[in-house]
C-alpha cells in the first residue's frame, strides 16, 4: 500500500520522488520538532517505563537520522515522518497515564481482528487512534451510498472495497501499522489465517459481521483457540455490547447461550436464519428499533442504523479491546448501554406511530418469519 524509504539507503529514490512534479511534499517535522522539544521538557513519572532518549530536534542531520519518507500513492503525496519509535511517542503523548507506558506498549503489540467494516470501522478507527499497530480487517463490501450514513466515507470513494479504505485509514494515521486483509471477508476458507491457527492469532477479535451464520462459526473457531470475541450492536440509540473470554472460559455458552442449539443448515432456511439473528439480538431493542427492525423487508431494505450510534458501538468494543488487551478484569456478559433511558428517562419513551412495544415486536417478529417461509 505504501512506500516506507530509508534516508540513507533509499537516497536516490527519494531524491527521484522530491523531483517529481506528479507529488505533493509533506514534512512532518515543522509540527513533530516543537512536540518532541516540549515532551523532552517534561518530567518522567512512570516507574515502569524508561525515558525516551532526547532528540536534537535543531540538528538536521539527527532530525534526518530519525526520519523516513513515505509514499501515499493513492494520494500522490510524499511525507518526510518520524521514525516508527519517534512517531508512535507523538501519537500518543495525549494518552499518558490515562494508559501507562506498559499498557500503552501492550497495546501497541496486540493483534486486533476486526471482522465487518460498519460498526467495525468505527471500533477500528477507535483502536488505531489510541495506539493499536496490528490488524487483521475483514469485509467483502464496497463503500455505497447507503453505507454514508454510519461509515466515515467520501463519495469520491464510492464503489472502492471497505477493506481498502479502512487500510488506508489506519495507514494514514500510523504508517508502521502492520495490516492483513482479508477482502473477501470472514468465511470457513480464511477462518485458519484470519485466527492465526498455523501461527500467533489475535489477542482479541471484534466481530460486526452481517450473517449470523459467520457470527456462530467464527465464535465456535474462537473458542477452540481460546481467543476472546467482543461484538457491538447499535439498537437505535442504545448499544449492547456482547464480551465472551473464550481466553479465560473456554466452555463458555456462544452468544451466552443465545447462539447455541443451531445446526450448520439452519442459515439456509430464510425463517430460520431470521430466528437465529433474533435469538442472538433478543428482544433488548428501543421502541423505535422495534418498529423498524418489524419493517424488514417490507419497507426498510436492511437492518436500521444510525452513523451517531454506530461510532459509539465502536467506540465501546474498542475500549473493552484495550481492557482485556491490559489486563483489566472485563468479564464475560452482555451489557447494554442505554442511551435513550439516559437521556429521555421513562417520560420520553411514548406510543408514536414508528414506535412499538415488546408484544407488539414479537408479533412482528412472527409475522416477519411466516412471509419468509416457502409456501
Amino acid at each position: 500500500m505504501i512506500e516506507i524509504l530509508h534516508p540513507v539507503d533509499d537516497r536516490e529514490r527519494i531524491e527521484a520522488l522530491r523531483a517529481s512534479p506528479h507529488l505533493d511534499f509533506v514534512d512532518a517535522w515543522t509540527q513533530a520538532a516543537p512536540e518532541i522539544a516540549a515532551l523532552d521538557l517534561l518530567d518522567h513519572v512512570d516507574p515502569d517505563t524508561p525515558a525516551p532518549p532526547p532528540i536534537a530536534v535543531t540538528d538536521d542531520a539527527a532530525v534526518e537520522r530519525h526520519s523516513r519518507y513515505l509514499v501515499f500513492g493513492w494520494r500522490a503525496t510524499l511525507v518526510r515522518l518520524p521514525d516508527a519509535d519517534v512517531h508512535y511517542r507523538l501519537k500518543t503523548a495525549r494518552n499518558r497515564f490515562l494508559l501507562t507506558g506498559r499498557e500503552q506498549e501492550a497495546w501497541s503489540r496486540a493483534l486486533i481482528a476486526v471482522a465487518g467494516l460498519s460498526v467495525g470501522a468505527s471500533a477500528l478507527a477507535a483502536c488505531a487512534l489510541t495506539g493499536a499497530r496490528r490488524f487483521h480487517i475483514a469485509d467483502s463490501d464496497e463503500l455505497s451510498p447507503t453505507n454514508l450514513n454510519r461509515v466515515a466515507g467520501s463519495v469520491c470513494d464510492l464503489g472502492v472495497s471497505k477493506v481498502e479504505l479502512a487500510h488506508r485509514l489506519i495507514l494514514e494515521g500510523d504508517p508502521y501499522s502492520q495490516v492483513t486483509t482479508f477482502p473477501a471477508g470472514y468465511t470457513p476458507q480464511v477462518a485458519a489465517r484470519f485466527l492465526g491457527v498455523d501461527s500467533t492469532g489475535p489477542t482479541v477479535i471484534i466481530e460486526e459481521i452481517d450473517d449470523v451464520e459467520m457470527k456462530i462459526d467464527m465464535r465456535r473457531r474462537a473458542r477452540a483457540a481460546r481467543i476472546p470475541v467482543l461484538s457491538a450492536t447499535d439498537m437505535g440509540e442504545d448499544v449492547i455490547l456482547d464480551v465472551e473470554r473464550y481466553d479465560l472460559e473456554p466452555d463458555y455458552p456462544i452468544f451466552h447461550g443465545r447462539g447455541e442449539g443451531f445446526a450448520a443448515g439452519d442459515a439456509a432456511d430464510p425463517a430460520q436464519r431470521l430466528q437465529m439473528a433474533l435469538a442472538i439480538v433478543g428482544d433488548e431493542v428501543t421502541p423505535r428499533m422495534a418498529y423498524s427492525a418489524g419493517q424488514l423487508g417490507r419497507s426498510v431494505i436492511s437492518w436500521p442504523q444510525l452513523g451517531s450510534t454506530a461510532a459509539a458501538a465502536g467506540a465501546i468494543a474498542a475500549t473493552a479491546a484495550r481492557g482485556i488487551v491490559c489486563g483489566r478484569p472485563i468479564r464475560s456478559g452482555r451489557y447494554r448501554f442505554g442511551v435513550e433511558q439516559t437521556l429521555l428517562g421513562a417520560a420520553g419513551r411514548h406510543d408514536g406511530w414508528n414506535e412499538l412495544g415488546p408484544a407488539d415486536f414479537t408479533s412482528a417478529v412472527e409475522a416477519m418469519a411466516q412471509r419468509k417461509r416457502p409456501g
